[in-house]
């Protein structure tokens, strides 16, 4: 670490936006930026309270994407903690469909009170911005502004 950054680690993203198009590139994660000490996550960045984030793109260029603009952010599993937090935290799989017509299917967290752990608890939540699908090789992170329904799979 320097005296002026914070090293970061670099994690492969495919970002899909409102106007279409897919941004490849690498998102910068801070080691040690959750309450619990954890290694800060993709996630935690789209959820978080600021309004740009930067992508390092293939040829150096460092772009900054605004998560208004954010229509879906695919990162591989690697950097997700979803096997530590299924063992707290019951899972449900599910499909959720966009208002394009997409359809995307996988497993959710419902970690919420035990008094409001249903579904519909948990897509009313008005504290994350992005709804996390999780997969075997990937989790799928979908602006909850372009979701026109969600079904219960399981």
């Amino acid at each position: 670490m320097s005296d002026y950054r914070i090293e970061k680690s670099r994690s492969p993203v495919v970002i899909t936006t409102h106007s279409g198009e897919r941004i490849t590139g690498e998102m910068f994660l801070q080691p040690f930026a959750r309450p619990d000490g954890g290694t800060e996550r993709p996630a935690d960045i789209l959820n978080g309270a600021q309004p740009f984030f930067p992508v390092l793109l293939s040829d150096g260029e460092l772009l900054l994407v605004s998560k208004e603009q954010v229509l879906s952010l695919a990162t591989d599993a690697a950097h997700d903690d979803f096997d530590e937090r299924a063992r707290i935290a019951r899972p449900a799989v599910i499909e959720v469909r966009l208002i394009s017509g997409q359809a995307h299917s996988g497993a959710i967290l419902l970690e919420l009170p035990v008094e409001h752990s249903r579904l519909l608890d948990f897509m009313n939540r008005d504290d994350e911005r992005f709804l996390t699908l999780h997969s075997s090789d990937h989790s799928l992170l979908i602006n909850r502004r372009v979701i026109e329904h969600v079904r219960q799979l399981d």
